[in-house]
């Protein structure tokens, strides 16, 4: 039970920090905000399933592909931080978008629920990362020990619960903040993940370099 424990509350630690569901609840308003709240809150839920999907799956496939692709866990951070560091510069212009027809109905027939609110918004480059070096980390001989895998699966999973419950309430947080607070909150949001996305492509590209000189 002590292993079962230790083990679950490293992966939700670990998860937690890296998929930020509070923090990301403004990013998840801020790209959703043109939808109707109805279809948001489906999005948010469905956001967390495809997250969940996309951990377990990673945690039990993902080092056996990279492996089996030569794809090292540098150039993942380093493609998952471009594609992260794209979406908060998109979400930091302010031009003024001209509303048409069109624009309406290719927003509606977008689903950008997978892509890019799962995929790198909610579980990008670094959960994935952080989820690849967990089932690392209780292999042993290629065979991933069974407590450890159950104990990392539930973290997964209470970690992706808690990603439903902010997504679902974000619009109820941010409302209470009015629409200069929730403005500023989603452009701090904005840059902060900006930030973030320049990190993760740094600790790609010395993941890289650092063999080198090695």
């Amino acid at each position: 039970m002590d292993s079962f424990a230790n083990t679950f509350f490293y992966a939700f630690a670990a998860l937690f920090s890296m998929l930020n569901p509070i923090g990301m609840s403004a990013v998840f308003l801020a790209i959703t905000k043109d939808y109707p709240a109805a279809i948001r809150h489906k999005m948010a839920y469905k956001v967390a399933v495809y997250a969940a999907i996309l951990l377990v799956a990673s945690f039990f496939v993902g080092p056996y592909l990279l492996r089996f692709f030569g794809i090292s866990l540098a150039s993942i951070q380093i493609a998952g931080g471009m594609l992260v560091f794209y979406t908060a510069w998109g979400m930091l212009d302010t031009k003024p978008k001209i509303s048409n027809s069109e624009e309406e109905e290719a927003l509606k027939n977008t689903d950008i629920t997978f892509f890019p609110l799962t995929m790198p918004i909610t579980a990008g480059a670094g959960a994935i990362a952080v989820t690849i070096a967990q089932a690392a980390k209780i292999t042993t001989a290629n065979t991933i020990e069974l407590l450890g895998a159950i104990s990392s699966v539930c973290a997964i999973v209470f970690v992706c619960i808690i990603v439903a419950v902010c997504y679902r309430f974000s619009d109820e947080i941010f409302n209470r903040l009015g629409a200069t607070g929730t403005n500023v909150v989603t452009r701090l949001t904005a840059f902060i993940l900006l930030a973030i996305s320049v990190n993760v492509i740094w600790e790609g590209v010395l993941g890289l370099i650092q063999p080198v000189f090695h």
